[in-house]
Protein backbone atom coordinates (compact mmCIF):
# COMPACT_ATOMS: atom_id res chain seq x y z
CA UNK A 1 0.00 0.00 0.00
CA UNK A 2 1.17 3.52 -0.73
CA UNK A 3 0.88 5.51 2.51
CA UNK A 4 1.75 8.94 0.49
CA UNK A 5 -1.12 8.17 -2.00
CA UNK A 6 -3.57 7.32 1.11
CA UNK A 7 -2.28 10.76 2.59
CA UNK A 8 -2.65 13.01 0.20
CA UNK A 9 -6.16 11.14 -0.90
CA UNK A 10 -7.30 12.28 3.05
CA UNK A 11 -5.86 15.77 2.82
CA UNK A 12 -8.32 16.05 -0.37
CA UNK A 13 -10.87 14.77 1.48
CA UNK A 14 -10.47 17.14 4.01
CA UNK A 15 -9.98 20.15 1.36
CA UNK A 16 -13.53 18.98 0.36
CA UNK A 17 -14.89 18.63 3.18
CA UNK A 18 -14.34 22.00 4.96
CA UNK A 19 -15.81 23.92 1.63
CA UNK A 20 -19.22 21.70 2.13
CA UNK A 21 -19.41 22.68 6.06
CA UNK A 22 -18.75 26.33 4.96
CA UNK A 23 -21.34 25.63 2.33
CA UNK A 24 -23.49 24.08 5.10
CA UNK A 25 -23.05 27.00 7.44
CA UNK A 26 -25.26 29.80 4.74
CA UNK A 27 -27.34 26.77 4.42
CA UNK A 28 -28.34 26.69 8.09
CA UNK A 29 -27.71 30.27 8.70
CA UNK A 30 -28.77 32.04 5.75
CA UNK A 31 -31.36 34.16 3.78
CA UNK A 32 -33.02 31.14 3.01
CA UNK A 33 -31.90 28.31 5.38
CA UNK A 34 -31.96 24.28 4.21
CA UNK A 35 -31.85 22.89 7.36
CA UNK A 36 -32.50 23.80 11.06
CA UNK A 37 -29.32 22.83 12.20
CA UNK A 38 -25.97 21.04 10.60
CA UNK A 39 -27.26 17.60 11.08
CA UNK A 40 -30.70 18.40 9.60
CA UNK A 41 -28.76 20.29 6.68
CA UNK A 42 -26.64 17.01 5.93
CA UNK A 43 -29.95 14.99 6.99
CA UNK A 44 -31.16 16.76 3.82
CA UNK A 45 -28.59 17.65 1.80
CA UNK A 46 -26.33 14.36 1.89
CA UNK A 47 -27.71 12.27 -1.99
CA UNK A 48 -26.09 15.58 -3.34
CA UNK A 49 -23.51 16.33 -1.58
CA UNK A 50 -22.49 12.63 -2.16
CA UNK A 51 -23.40 12.88 -6.07
CA UNK A 52 -20.92 15.86 -5.97
CA UNK A 53 -17.64 14.49 -3.76
CA UNK A 54 -17.84 11.40 -6.55
CA UNK A 55 -17.33 13.75 -8.72
CA UNK A 56 -14.75 15.72 -6.81
CA UNK A 57 -13.09 12.27 -6.14
CA UNK A 58 -12.82 11.84 -10.09
CA UNK A 59 -11.13 15.05 -10.97
CA UNK A 60 -8.84 14.36 -8.58
CA UNK A 61 -7.66 10.48 -9.59
CA UNK A 62 -7.51 11.74 -13.39
CA UNK A 63 -4.29 13.52 -11.49
CA UNK A 64 -2.97 10.58 -10.83
CA UNK A 65 -3.57 8.77 -14.41
CA UNK A 66 -0.86 10.63 -16.88
CA UNK A 67 -2.83 9.25 -19.99
CA UNK A 68 -5.92 10.83 -18.89
CA UNK A 69 -4.34 13.97 -17.46
CA UNK A 70 -2.33 14.86 -20.86
CA UNK A 71 -5.04 14.56 -22.88
CA UNK A 72 -7.63 16.50 -20.49
CA UNK A 73 -5.23 19.35 -20.52
CA UNK A 74 -4.26 18.97 -23.62
CA UNK A 75 -7.96 19.57 -24.90
CA UNK A 76 -8.43 21.95 -22.46
CA UNK A 77 -5.50 23.91 -23.93
CA UNK A 78 -3.55 23.94 -20.70
CA UNK A 79 -0.89 21.47 -21.56
CA UNK A 80 1.72 24.31 -19.51
CA UNK A 81 -0.59 23.01 -15.79
CA UNK A 82 1.35 19.16 -16.08
CA UNK A 83 3.86 21.03 -13.42
CA UNK A 84 1.07 22.46 -11.05
CA UNK A 85 -0.82 19.19 -11.52
CA UNK A 86 2.44 17.43 -10.08
CA UNK A 87 2.60 19.82 -6.86
CA UNK A 88 -1.00 18.62 -6.61
CA UNK A 89 -0.38 14.93 -5.68
CA UNK A 90 2.89 15.72 -4.29
CA UNK A 91 2.24 17.71 -1.34
CA UNK A 92 -0.88 17.73 0.89
CA UNK A 93 -1.27 21.07 1.61
CA UNK A 94 -2.07 21.20 -2.45
CA UNK A 95 -4.19 18.43 -1.91
CA UNK A 96 -6.35 20.08 0.76
CA UNK A 97 -6.29 23.12 -1.28
CA UNK A 98 -7.16 21.26 -4.72
CA UNK A 99 -9.94 19.38 -2.69
CA UNK A 100 -11.42 22.91 -1.62
CA UNK A 101 -11.15 24.55 -5.04
CA UNK A 102 -12.45 21.69 -6.85
CA UNK A 103 -15.58 21.46 -5.02
CA UNK A 104 -16.46 25.15 -4.90
CA UNK A 105 -15.91 25.12 -8.76
CA UNK A 106 -18.31 22.03 -8.99
CA UNK A 107 -20.53 23.85 -6.51
CA UNK A 108 -20.48 26.58 -8.65
CA UNK A 109 -20.97 24.48 -12.21
CA UNK A 110 -23.83 22.38 -10.66
CA UNK A 111 -25.75 25.34 -9.70
CA UNK A 112 -25.37 27.28 -12.86
CA UNK A 113 -25.85 24.21 -14.91
CA UNK A 114 -28.95 23.13 -13.16
CA UNK A 115 -30.92 25.99 -13.98
CA UNK A 116 -30.13 26.60 -17.43
CA UNK A 117 -29.12 23.21 -19.35
CA UNK A 118 -32.88 21.33 -19.20
CA UNK A 119 -31.24 17.96 -19.19
CA UNK A 120 -29.29 18.45 -16.11
CA UNK A 121 -32.12 18.94 -13.89
CA UNK A 122 -33.46 15.40 -14.12
CA UNK A 123 -29.94 13.77 -14.09
CA UNK A 124 -28.38 15.71 -11.40
CA UNK A 125 -29.91 15.78 -7.58
CA UNK A 126 -30.80 19.20 -6.72
CA UNK A 127 -30.31 20.69 -3.71
CA UNK A 128 -33.05 20.48 -1.32
CA UNK A 129 -35.67 23.73 -0.88
CA UNK A 130 -35.52 25.86 1.47
CA UNK A 131 -37.06 25.82 4.75
CA UNK A 132 -40.46 27.38 5.31
CA UNK A 133 -40.19 30.96 6.79
CA UNK A 134 -42.45 31.27 10.21
CA UNK A 135 -45.64 33.31 10.15
CA UNK A 136 -44.59 37.04 11.07
CA UNK A 137 -48.29 38.27 12.53
CA UNK A 138 -47.63 42.22 13.45
CA UNK A 139 -50.12 43.07 16.22
CA UNK A 140 -51.78 46.70 16.79
CA UNK A 141 -49.35 48.27 20.19
CA UNK A 142 -51.99 49.95 22.37
CA UNK A 143 -50.83 53.13 24.14
CA UNK A 144 -53.09 54.12 26.83
CA UNK A 145 -52.37 57.86 28.47
CA UNK A 146 -52.72 58.99 31.61
CA UNK A 147 -55.00 62.74 31.33
CA UNK A 148 -55.50 63.26 34.42
CA UNK A 149 -54.41 62.23 38.21
CA UNK A 150 -56.97 61.69 40.44
CA UNK A 151 -55.84 62.10 44.63
CA UNK A 152 -57.76 60.83 47.66
CA UNK A 153 -57.43 62.62 50.94
CA UNK A 154 -57.94 59.72 53.54
CA UNK A 155 -58.24 61.62 57.16
CA UNK A 156 -56.27 59.62 59.84
CA UNK A 157 -58.06 59.57 63.38
CA UNK A 158 -56.20 61.06 66.07
CA UNK A 159 -54.94 58.95 68.89
CA UNK A 160 -57.21 59.34 72.14
CA UNK A 161 -55.83 61.02 75.27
Amino acid sequence: MDWHLLWEWLWFVLGMSIFMLKRSYWGVFGPSPIGSSYGNYFQRCWVPLLVRSFWDSLIFWICFTPQLLTAGLSFLGWNSMAGVVAVITKYAPCAAAFGYLVDSVLDTIVAIAAKHVPFLSGVLPPMPSPLPQPAVVQAAIVETKVTSLQTQTTTVPSEAK
